[in-house]
């Protein structure tokens, strides 16, 4: 079963004291990499989120940002704290407003105190009650991504086995059409031969050896039955409930190894074109598995 690398979940929970509130997003990363915002007073708390991230997910960048409020009359302890690069960062485009709109005028203190999240109260310090919400909110809004994740690879399986089941039929038309191409191939030789040394005496026995040889040259029936082999190997991996989607992009790899090969052997147009749909086959599929789990 495949998962993809992307997916959003946003989730609110409440105690008695707090209010919390979680937010995490997922896009692909070829390894594993968790970025969290988190207040001052939940910064003891950002090694053990990221190892409960990586504990439900293999790969992909995760970006995690969390808030957390003090309800009513709460006796939780808050303290008021500036955000001073958001507060800057605010002066800096009031500033480049007023300069690109050739407005004259003053910056005050409350244009800056009255956007939003630059004085923000926060609590004190991490207690056991506040631990707790934090922890609950973020497992069930990382179940909820999980669930993105596993629904959108659903997708993903379904439009990359139906290519890999498009490649499987090619290869067989090319196994089939294989001993008379070469056949073909044996007997349009020694017809060119033949036009081409019109009284002159060549040994028949060497003609034959010559044209077996160029024959065996085009014979693509190894390359058949390494190709029938990735595709099989390819299905099991998909079916695995393990993380495949490093294994696949390498398998994918192989299996257009074989398909080139094939093409560059090939002296059949038809046998040429089946390859060149194979090839489009495997980049969707590539491009595919650059967001799969």
């Amino acid at each position: 079963m495949l998962k993809s690398m992307t997916g959003f979940s946003r989730y609110e929970n409440q105690n008695g004291d707090l209010t919390c509130k979680v937010e995490i997003r997922s896009v692909n990363n070829r390894f594993i990499d968790v970025n969290t915002r988190l207040p001052k007073s939940l910064a003891p708390l950002e090694l053990p989120l990221k190892k409960m991230v990586k504990s439900k997910c293999a790969r992909g960048s995760f970006d995690i940002i969390i808030t957390i409020e003090k309800n009513g009359d709460s006796e939780a302890n808050l303290e008021v704290a500036p955000n001073l690069p958001l507060a800057s960062e605010y002066l800096n485009a009031f500033k480049k407003i007023q300069e690109g709109l050739g407005l004259k005028g003053e910056i005050d203190i409350n244009t800056i105190l009255s956007q939003r999240d630059v004085v923000k109260p926060e609590l004190e310090k991490v207690e056991d009650a506040s631990e707790e919400i934090v922890f609950q909110t973020v497992d069930k809004t990382l179940t909820d991504l999980v669930k993105m994740r596993e629904d959108e690879g659903k997708n993903l399986e379904k439009d990359i086995l139906n290519k890999i089941s498009s490649i499987e039929a090619l290869g067989k038309s090319i196994s089939t059409k294989q001993s008379i191409t070469i056949q073909q191939f044996q007997d349009k030789l020694k017809e060119k031969i033949q036009t081409l040394t019109t009284g002159i005496e060549i040994d028949p026995a060497r003609i034959a050896q010559e044209s077996a040889l160029l024959a065996d040259r085009c014979d693509v029936t190894e390359e058949l039955v390494r190709l029938e082999s990735h595709l099989d190997q390819f299905n099991k991996l998909v079916s695995s409930h393990e993380p495949q989607g490093r294994k696949l992009e390498f398998l994918t790899q192989e299996i257009n190894r074989e398909v080139n090969t094939m093409g560059s052997k090939t002296i059949d147009l038809e046998v040429s074109k089946a390859v060149i749909e194979m090839k489009s086959c495997l980049e969707k599929i590539r491009e595919q598995l650059a967001n799969i789990e």
